[in-house]
């Protein structure tokens, strides 16, 4: 029997969409036409939400144990003279705060990401990527989407063994030239901007440059190298380039590496530099598109199947994760029949308004390098590029009691919704990221989870609970809530395994006797370091629930009983 969903391209996003379903208990098929995997430093900027994404999908430790700090880059004149025109950071580096504790971008090569997501989904589930396999065709019925794949061996199309796969879902994130999206019909809307192609790829320098940071030679508005070393902690002499500009025929360095490196010492002048073996290449011409919807019916894209860009602010791999664990936990819910098949709709309208601003922010990024004389301004990138503040604050999926936001691209009371910056005035909202609070005290021993010393714990933090098959809802007991009894007896009645209920007292209340004696929750934790009232903007006094959904965004703020079941009338049948 073929499992449920057929996910059609084994990018990252493809994998971080199968490891989501697989924890949700869903399983899945991945089939990938290329017959070999990718290499290749591309898309290595990770930024901090994804990396809260890898702590709830429990792939953090591995990410973080092969990823660099951003080096700093030298932008020299071409070609090069005795000293570098500037020295810069990716943004500044902030520190961490225990509500944003992975707080800025590190580097994880793109290939090593889907290694990464491989190895998790093969020994945890047995799913194995099928190369060489192609979506050919397919066809939505009402019940099912049934689906024509090729297996194209060695030899190519000659060889082709073509099986017919009858799946519930279909999800295409299989790239810029995603066959899903195409015989969906969906439109790609945007522009291809006149800027000649340039060649990127990696390749081993074996002589004359260290790597103690990145490179840039030329104008962006010009003839440019930049070269980024793979990591900087340790001897490697591995780096990923871009060489382009006006003048330089892209095509004709990747037929010849000869050309590439007589290109890089005429732009350079660093004949100094000895190079080795090229690991990887590509002609990349830049395109700003992205689709009019992310889906209909059963068939659904996510990713580049569904937004590809200007490379500036390392967005695009860091919103096709977000793309593909929005619509996880959704396809789970309706795929165990307990959510209704309109929750499915909410993919496209969360994320659309997300990337739209994506792309808007990203466009003038790089329009600003270019209208800047090429000095390469990408650096100062602003705060709202680690998208901690990219936010749900219009959709009709959240509620929001405490300002009764109303869905469109307005709140209740006319503010218009900018859906990446949420937070940054301080408040709180139905729609924004959930934010971390640490030094959490259990009350129930059984709870615990392992300290960096390895010795057991009985401090725990909301990062430790949030898990990506399950709603957290967040009962702020507060010193003056009388309904909690009440409203804890009625969460157990949801689904089992689909909502974990978290009570929490405030900093300094007498516990010991209080509901959780005598109800089941799932964590009894005492707010000891004071850290979620005040960043859930929680009144001690009165309490209330936030409701955090399986992504990791809050879908709820609410009062009371009344507003739990409103909360949960949209997302259960």
């Amino acid at each position: 029997m073929a499992p449920p969903v057929l996910i059609v391209g084994a990018g990252p996003s493809g994998l971080i969409l199968a490891l989501s379903l697989l924890r949700n208990d869903v399983p899945v098929r991945i089939i990938e036409k290329k017959l070999e995997y990718s290499i290749g430093q591309k898309g290595a900027g990770i930024q901090p939400r994804t990396l809260e994404m890898f702590k709830f999908l429990g792939i953090l430790p591995e990410m973080l144990k092969e990823a660099t700090r951003l080096p700093k880059m030298e932008h020299w004149s071409s070609p090069q003279g005795k000293e570098p025109i500037s020295v810069g950071d990716f943004g500044l580096n902030v520190e961490d705060t225990p509500a944003k504790p992975y707080h800025n971008m590190v580097a994880i090569g793109q290939d090593v990401q889907e290694g990464i997501l491989r190895s998790v989904i093969e020994k945890g589930y047995g799913v194995h990527v099928e190369l060489g396999s192609e979506l050919r065709s397919f066809e939505q019925h009402e019940d099912h989407v049934t689906t024509s794949i090729a297996k194209v061996g060695k030899g190519g199309d000659g060889d082709a063994v073509v099986e017919e796969v009858e799946v519930s879902y279909l999800v295409g994130c299989d790239g810029a030239r995603s066959v899903v999206r195409k015989q969906l019909g969906l439109i790609f809307v945007g522009d291809t901007p006149s800027i000649p192609a340039s060649l990127l790829g990696d390749i081993h320098i074996v002589k004359g440059l260290d790597n103690s940071c990145m490179r840039m030679w030329g104008q962006m508005t010009g003839k440019a190298v930049l070269l980024r070393p793979y990591t900087i902690e340790k001897p490697d002499n591995r780096f990923f380039f871009i060489i382009g500009g006006p003048g330089i025929d892209a095509e004709k360095l990747l037929a010849s590496r000869e050309e590439f490196i007589s290109t890089f010492y005429e732009i350079t002048g660093r004949t100094d530099i000895e190079f080795g073996e090229m690991i990887s290449q590509a002609v990349y011409r830049p395109n700003t598109r992205m689709v009019n919807k992310f889906g209909e019916g059963r068939v659904f894209v996510a990713g580049d199947s569904a937004h590809v860009h200007s490379p500036s602010g390392a967005q695009g791999l860091n919103s096709s994760f977000a793309d593909s664990i929005n619509l996880a936990w959704k396809i789970a819910l309706v795929h165990k029949n307990l959510s209704p098949p309109t929750i499915l709709e909410t993919y496209s309208k969360e994320r659309l308004p997300v990337i739209a601003t994506m792309l808007n922010k990203t466009t003038e990024l790089f329009k600003k390098s270019l209208v800047n004389g090429g000095v390469p301004r990408g650096l100062d990138r602003g705060y709202e590029f680690r998208q901690l503040g990219v936010n749900y604050r219009g959709s009709s999926l959240v509620l929001d009691e405490r300002s009764e936001a109303e869905a469109g691209n307005k709140l209740g009371d006319g503010e218009l919704i900018d859906y990446y910056r949420a937070g940054e005035d301080g408040s709180v909202r139905a729609g924004d990221r959930a934010p971390d609070a640490p030094e959490l005290l259990s009350l129930d021993p059984s709870v615990t989870t392992e300290s960096s010393s390895g010795q057991a714990t009985i401090m725990t933090r909301f990062f430790d609970i949030f898990k990506p098959q399950k709603h957290t809802v967040l009962v702020f007991c507060g010193s003056g809530h009388d309904d909690v009894q009440d409203l804890i007896q009625d969460l157990s009645g949801y689904p089992a395994g689909t909502v974990q209920t978290v009570l929490i007292h405030p900093q300094d209340a007498k516990h010991g006797s209080g509901p959780e004696k005598s109800l089941k929750v799932d964590y009894a934790l005492v707010d000891q370091g004071g850290y979620a009232y005040k960043h859930y903007l929680v009144d001690e006094a009165k309490g209330g629930v936030v409701i955090v959904r399986p992504d990791g965004w809050i879908g709820g703020l609410v009062n009371d009983v009344a507003g739990v079941k409103r909360y949960f009338g949209k997302i259960f049948v």
